[in-house]
């Protein structure tokens, strides 16, 4: 086989329309195949993040390869720590198998050590194998099963949208309590404080943010959520439109998260989604076959109210790797958070 020439660089603006078409290339081959547009701007899907990076592989005839890393402060056995994710890893089908990822994650894994990270992370598809392939052979070790269930608001029973309120900056300190209390003995929880919750719903104005929601009981904040639609950054388009995805035949999906969630129970996280649902019912740019997205650890037994309504599951496993050499050894014994900003 004819070796393969190609350098890898931090990437640009000047890069966003090369960057696009590889990702419209580069189809997602898990247990459900999936391709993804990111138009019109490849770079949004970062944008969360206070801090992240992206690098290019480049050819002879132009971009093979890309793949990204963001530094995030999260909670780990309860205390405040760096981590890095990595994500966003495509190489162009032609280039495959010819050490282009490898170049690829080398320089992801150099600058995530600058920036002294405890910890990296990743998540993979179920049923991808060439990417669980990949990263299990770079040291990574498959530490949680996670899901993220896709809810048609077409099928999530009615609830009463005027129970809600649009909460503002002075709900943020019951908010951040509400969602921390729901998971307290989660890892990779992203808002350690109130003012990293605030940075990060600030960086989602213009990138889809609907708004920060919540219902009361006697006077008092007791539940919470956010809209987040998606659209704005990705959209995704099932390659197998058939069986629980015959609907989806034709269409790019429509996805709106919830997050951050804080909820009494998991009764409270199924009238979360009901409310969600009635709220999204309401809005000027609502699809009734859009869906909301709910990622979750599968263990997690605060989301076991959401089984009483039907969903598509999609299914991911979690990666983690020790970047400081420190062992930071419960990672991964507990429940995680996940966090819809990475995916």
């Amino acid at each position: 086989m004819t070796a393969l020439s190609f350098r890898v660089r931090q990437a640009t603006p000047a890069d966003n329309a090369a960057l696009l078409a590889l990702d419209r290339r580069c189809v997602v081959a898990a247990a459900t195949p999936v391709a993804f547009d990111r138009s019109p701007d490849f770079f949004a899907r970062s944008q969360p993040y206070a801090c992240w990076r992206v690098f290019v592989a480049e050819g002879d005839a132009g971009l093979i390869g890309v793949g990204a890393m963001a530094l995030k402060r999260v909670l780990i056995g309860g205390e405040p720590i760096p981590a890095a994710y990595l994500y966003d890893l495509r190489v162009a089908p032609e280039a495959r198998r010819m050490g282009v990822a490898g170049g690829v994650g080398d320089a992801l894994r150099a600058y995530a050590q600058s920036l002294e990270p405890a910890i990296g992370y990743a998540l993979v598809r179920e049923g991808n194998v060439p990417s669980l392939t990949f990263v299990q052979g770079r040291g990574s070790r498959p530490l949680r099963s996670c899901a993220l269930d896709l809810f048609r608001i077409d099928q999530v029973p009615e609830d009463d949208p005027a129970r809600l309120r649009r909460l503002g900056d002075a709900d943020l300190v019951p908010a951040h309590r509400l969602a921390l209390a729901a998971h307290q003995d989660h890892d990779l929880f992203p808002y350690p404080n109130v003012a990293e919750l605030g940075d990060r719903l600030s960086r989602l104005g213009g990138l889809g943010w609907e708004g920060l929601y919540g219902w009361e009981s006697r006077g008092r904040l007791t539940g919470c959520f956010g809209l987040w639609d998606y659209s704005p950054v990705m959209r995704m388009r099932v390659l197998a439109p058939e069986g629980e995805w015959a609907w989806a035949a034709g269409r790019d999906l429509r996805l709106i998260f919830l997050m951050p969630v804080g909820f009494p129970g998991s009764e409270g996280a199924a009238e979360a989604l009901r409310l969600a649902a009635a709220r999204m019912r309401l809005l000027p740019s609502s699809d009734p076959t859009c869906v909301l997205a709910v990622p979750h650890d599968l263990e997690d037994e605060l989301y076991a109210g959401l089984a009483q309504y039907q969903r598509i599951p999609l299914r991911f496993t979690l990666f983690g790797l020790d970047l400081a050499g420190t062992g930071t050894g419960s990672f991964g014994s507990r429940l995680i958070f996940m966090d819809s900003a990475d995916l």
